[in-house]
């Protein structure tokens, strides 16, 4: 079962690796991304940001969604990191059982024009779009991006 799906444009990394990880707890981290299977150099150093002791897989979107719904991983607490709004869109809608949380983590100011809501974290129009579809069909969405962050309503930000 999910219980934290995060939108982080930089995957998992060393902040991110530590801080959430510690507080969730998760028994393993699912890493879906496209882009990263054929970037050996990201692969490496989101291998070496992993914390000992906790497993993790690299999938592509398609397969970390198929990963997620098997029967086999449905006991297991689950971190996914996804690299944008629009591949957490399509986790949520694909996979079977609800997820409570999004974190919308890190997301650099990849085009000009996109709407700074909180530091560290632009966001596109249609960024903004997903986001509102992504909250009729999840219990929570927040914007921090570490933990220790103050909890902000994403409504109060976009």
């Amino acid at each position: 079962m999910v219980i934290l799906l995060r939108i982080d444009d930089r995957l998992l990394h060393g902040q991110v690796a530590f801080s959430w990880l510690n507080t969730m707890g998760p028994d393993a981290i699912v890493i879906a991304n496209d882009e990263i299977l054929s970037n050996e150099i990201q692969k490496t150093a989101i291998k070496m940001a992993k914390p000992a002791g906790i497993k993790m897989t690299i999938r592509s979107l398609e397969d970390g969604i198929d990963l997620i719904n098997n029967d086999r991983v449905k006991k297991m607490k689950l971190f996914v990191v996804v690299k944008t709004t629009e591949d957490a869109l399509k986790v949520i809608k694909e996979v079977k059982e609800r997820i409570p949380l999004v974190n919308i983590g890190g997301i650099s100011n990849r085009t000009k024009g996109n709407n700074n809501i909180a530091k560290g974290i632009y966001l596109s129009d249609q960024d903004i779009i997903n986001i509102k579809e992504i909250q009729k069909l999840v219990d929570k969405v927040d914007a921090r991006i570490v933990p220790t962050d103050k909890k902000r309503n994403i409504n109060d930000l976009i």
